[in-house]
């Protein structure tokens, strides 16, 4: 497997700051375009003072325009072609000027014109009413280099969009223009708040790229990290472990097989060097089956680092024990051995367990104990039932005192027993055990021999552990909940 060190994403993958980025600007602009349209709605909600500002703004437009010195005609034709709106919608659009008495001296078109509808007499500074059929009309007064002009300005209908031209100026000068700044900046705000707080992240990731071999790996610092990201980085600092200890352990694994091997293999070497033609057949295969159970001692220990159990597996420890007694009975016979076995009240007694994996530690305990038990002596295998336990003893010379852990450790055979094998047994025996949430232990008795007994946790001890035990999450960083040899 390759493992790509680029940071660009790859197709599929998507980065965290920039969809941050791009849903917060998302979201700015909807809100904007939704106050917008609220604004909007209710400017549209009085479409008669719309409609009045509208004729205002159009008579305030021709006032800007008028000229003073042109009447009838000629200020007509001014007018309309500086405004061609009242050229393209005249059924629309109107307007009049009068002068400071109330005469009217110009209009849009050349037409009869209605006076009803203005007010009586001189025209107010400013007035405005519907024109009917939905229109609007307005007339203000103005002074003009000290002429006084009366302007009215007709709305019939408004296919120009003004009204719509005048809601969307007011939109676009009250919301738009003072919130696309504000916008823009909590944008900006955001895009720098988003890259400084995933800074945590790159840094993470520098540190787990620095992980090449078994020494680099160390536990990642969430230093300033968020708590949401805590989390994630404490399931990797124990998943990190876990792969350390695996590491560790085939690694151990592979130092027992080249401390284990090495002596027999040399022996075998010089047995074939020192006889050559002349060598004892019967002694190199006795070599030979030597290191095969070696082999299978490995074997047994690694799988005994590797040894997890499922909630649901069970095991009947007596039936188990008595059958491994059978199954050994003609080594004993050829040992000169006699190898019993009891059961201090008959019957079943179960235990969370691989019936396997117990199998090969009590086979490991009672071959210990038939190679250090003198011919023509006992070996006894009894199972109590509460507590659960199996008991292995031998009438050999027993263990010296002050030795009762160190017999455990890996490699022990020279320091504690013949020199025979690879020192690999109780250690596997005591691995096996563990993983059952069990004990192997030596027990000191008055008899003359060893007693080593497998104890087992009973099943309401388990229930209790199970119940008082909060399930681990990666801020625990101890063990998961299924427990393996260490």
């Amino acid at each position: 497997m390759c493992w790509s060190r680029q940071n660009t994403p790859k197709t599929g993958e998507w980065s965290l700051a920039g969809r941050l980025k791009s849903r917060i600007t998302f979201i700015s602009v909807a809100a904007l375009l939704f106050v917008t349209a609220t604004v909007t709605a209710h400017y549209g909600r009085d479409i008669p003072e719309l409609q009045q500002r509208t004729v205002f703004d159009l008579a305030s437009e021709i006032a800007a325009d008028l000229p003073l010195d042109k009447t009838g005609d000629e200020l007509r034709t001014a007018i309309n072609h500086r405004h061609s709106l009242f050229l393209r919608f005249p059924n629309a659009y109107e307007w009049y000027v009068m002068d400071g008495e109330g005469a009217i001296i110009g209009a849009s078109v050349d037409r009869p014109i209605n006076r009803d509808k203005f007010p009586p007499g001189l025209p107010p500074a400013e007035w405005d009413a519907p024109s009917g059929k939905g229109g609007w009309e307005a007339g203000k007064t103005f002074e003009l280099k000290g002429h006084t002009r009366h302007i009215v300005a007709v709305a019939h209908s408004d296919p120009g969009g003004l009204l719509i031209g005048l809601a969307m100026g007011e939109a676009f000068m009250h919301i738009i223009l003072p919130l696309v700044p504000f916008t823009a900046l909590i944008t900006v705000f955001v895009s720098r708040t988003v890259r400084r707080t995933l800074l945590p992240l790159q840094s993470l990731a520098v540190q787990a790229r620095r992980v090449q071999t078994l020494p680099d790996i160390q536990p990642l610092d969430p230093k300033d990290a968020p708590a949401e990201v805590v989390d994630l980085v404490n399931a990797v600092n124990f998943s990190l472990q876990k792969l350390h200890d695996s590491i560790e352990a085939e690694k151990r694994f592979l130092q027992d097989a080249a401390h284990a091997l090495r002596t027999p293999l040399a022996i075998v070497k010089a047995r074939l060097e020192l006889d050559g033609d002349k060598v004892d057949r019967n002694s190199l295969i006795e070599e030979v089956e030597s290191l095969s159970r070696l082999a299978a001692q490995l074997l047994a220990s690694a799988n005994a680092e590797r040894l997890v159990l499922k909630s649901d597996v069970r095991a009947d420890i007596a039936t188990l024990a008595q059958d491994v007694v059978s199954n050994m009975t003609p080594l004993a016979i050829r040992a000169g051995v006699d190898l019993g076995f009891a059961d201090d009240e008959g019957g079943k007694s179960i235990v969370r367990g691989d019936a396997d994996a117990i199998s090969h530690a009590l086979k490991n305990l009672i071959e210990n104990a038939l190679k250090f038990t003198p011919r023509g002596r006992a070996v006894t295998v009894y199972v109590t039932h509460n507590p659960p336990a199996i008991s292995v003893s031998d009438e050999g010379a027993g263990v010296p005192e002050g030795k009762d852990e160190a017999i455990f450790s890996r490699h022990s055979r020279g320091k504690f027993g013949d020199g025979r094998g690879a020192g690999l047994g109780l250690s596997i025996v005591r691995r096996i055990m563990h993983a059952h949430g069990g004990r192997a232990d030596l027990v000191r008795t008055e008899t003359p021999g060893a007693t080593f007994r497998l104890s087992f946790p009973t099943p309401e001890n388990e229930a209790a552990k199970a119940a008082s035990t909060t399930p681990p999450t990666a801020n625990d960083q101890g063990p998961s909940g299924k427990r393996a040899a260490a």
